[in-house]
C-alpha cells in the first residue's frame, strides 16, 4: 500500500480496514485477544498524520493477516460497531441541541413583555404576576418609607389583581370579580374606599392613594382561595417620612396553618420594628419573634428567639448591638439539618444587612 495521508485519500482507511484473511495455524484465545488489541492500535496509527505511524500500521496489518487473520477481522468488526455507536450518539446530541434551541426561541416569542410596575415570582404549581406595591408608599420618594415586608401586607395588597366585571367610571365602580365577590368602590383622588362581599370579603380605605409625603391606609378582610381560609387586618400612616408607622396581622388555615404579625414605626430620629409568627406546614412547626430599634440608623440594638421542629430542627436566642453597618451578636443557637449535620453558634460579628442566627425583627434580613 502506498504511503499517503489518510485525510486526503478516500480509500486509505478502507485499505487498512479491509483485508482478505490468509488461513494460518491455530491461535490460542489469549494470543487472539492480544492480536485484536494490536489490530486496533494499528488502525488508530493509520489515522495518524505521521507517515512513520502509517508504516507501522501497514507492517502490523500484514503481520496479523499472515499470522492471525481472525483477530484482524474481529478487531475491524468491533471498530465498525464502535464508530456506528459514536455516530448515533453524535446524532442524538445534535437533535437534543436543536430541540433545546427551538424551545428557547419559542419561550422568548411567547413570553409577554415585562412591565416596569410588575415582577414575576415562582409559586407552587404556577407562575404568578405580582401586583406592584400600593402607590401610596411611593418607594422612589425620599418622603415615603418602603412598603412593609410583611406576609399579611403581601397577602392583602400584593396579590394579582382580580378581574373586574361591571361598571368602572373612575370615581365609582360596581360589579363582580372572578374571585366570586361583589365589588363596590369610590375614588375621588384624595381618598378611596372599597368593599368586597363573597368568597373574598374585604373593606379598606386609603388617604392619598396616588402616593407622596402624606399617606394613610386601613383594611381588613377574610376569604377563601385555593390555599384555604385566610384573614388580614392592617393599617399604616406616613407624614413626610418624619413620623410613620405600619402594623399588619395575618392568619391562615389550609395548606399552611399560622399567624404572622409585623409592626414598625419612626419618630424623627428613632426607628423601631418587630415581627413574630408561628406556622405549621410541610416544613414542620416554626415559631419566631424579634425586634430592633436604632437612632438615625446608626446606633441600635436587636434581639429575638426562634424554634423549629421538622426537616430542619433547631433553636436560637440572641441579642445584638449595631454601630453604623457593623454588628456584634451574642447568644446560643443549635440546628440539625435534614442530613443530620449539627451546627451551632455562640456569637457573630458581621454587617447589618447579613442574616444572623436569631430573628432581628427585620424580615428582609431574617428571610435570607
Amino acid at each position: 500500500m502506498d504511503k499517503c495521508d489518510p485525510s486526503t485519500t478516500p480509500n486509505a482507511h478502507a485499505d487498512i480496514h479491509s483485508a482478505q484473511p490468509d488461513h494460518g495455524h491455530k491461535i490460542s484465545h489469549a494470543q487472539m485477544q492480544e492480536d485484536i488489541s494490536s489490530a486496533k492500535l494499528a488502525y488508530e496509527a493509520w489515522k495518524s498524520n505521521d507517515p512513520k505511524d502509517w508504516d507501522h500500521a501497514m507492517a502490523e496489518k500484514n503481520r496479523l493477516l499472515k499470522e492471525d487473520p481472525r483477530a484482524w477481522k474481529a478487531a475491524m468488526k468491533e471498530i465498525d460497531a464502535d464508530e456506528a455507536r459514536q455516530k448515533e450518539l453524535q446524532a442524538e446530541l445534535k437533535a437534543e441541541e436543536a430541540q433545546r434551541a427551538a424551545d428557547e426561541a419559542a419561550a422568548k416569542e411567547s413570553a409577554p413583555a415585562a412591565e416596569a410596575s410588575q415582577n414575576v415570582v415562582t409559586m407552587p404549581d404556577e407562575v404568578v404576576t405580582r401586583a406592584a406595591a400600593p402607590a401610596g408608599y411611593a418607594p422612589d420618594s425620599p418622603y415615603a418609607p418602603l412598603p412593609p415586608a410583611s406576609p399579611a401586607f403581601e397577602a392583602a395588597y400584593r396579590q394579582p389583581p382580580a378581574k373586574f366585571y361591571g361598571i368602572n367610571a373612575g370615581i365609582f365602580k360596581l360589579g363582580v370579580t372572578n374571585h366570586g365577590s361583589l365589588d363596590v368602590g369610590v375614588n375621588i383622588g384624595l381618598a378611596r374606599a372599597e368593599a368586597q362581599v363573597g368568597l373574598e370579603n374585604r373593606v379598606e380605605g386609603e388617604f392619598m392613594p396616588v402616593g407622596g409625603p402624606l399617606h394613610a391606609r386601613a383594611g381588613a378582610g377574610i376569604g377563601v382561595n385555593r390555599n384555604g381560609f385566610h384573614g388580614e387586618v392592617g393599617a399604616g400612616a406616613n407624614v413626610f417620612n418624619l413620623v410613620n408607622g405600619d402594623a399588619d396581622v395575618g392568619a391562615r388555615l389550609g395548606r399552611d396553618i399560622g399567624v404572622d404579625a409585623d409592626v414598625r414605626g419612626r419618630a424623627l430620629i428613632v426607628n423601631g420594628q418587630a415581627d413574630g409568627g408561628v406556622s405549621l406546614g410541610d416544613q414542620g412547626l416554626k415559631v419566631h419573634g424579634g425586634g430592633n430599634a436604632d437612632i438615625l440608623n446608626t446606633l441600635g440594638a436587636r434581639g429575638g428567639a426562634r424554634a423549629s421542629l421538622g426537616p430542619e430542627t433547631g433553636i436560637g436566642v440572641g441579642v445584638g448591638l449595631k454601630a453604623d453597618q457593623d454588628t456584634l451578636d451574642f447568644g446560643p443557637a443549635i440546628d440539625v439539618g435534614p442530613d443530620g449535620k449539627v451546627t451551632g453558634s455562640i456569637y457573630g460579628q458581621g454587617k447589618a444587612d447579613n442574616a444572623t442566627f436569631f430573628p432581628t425583627g427585620d424580615r428582609t434580613i431574617d428571610q435570607q
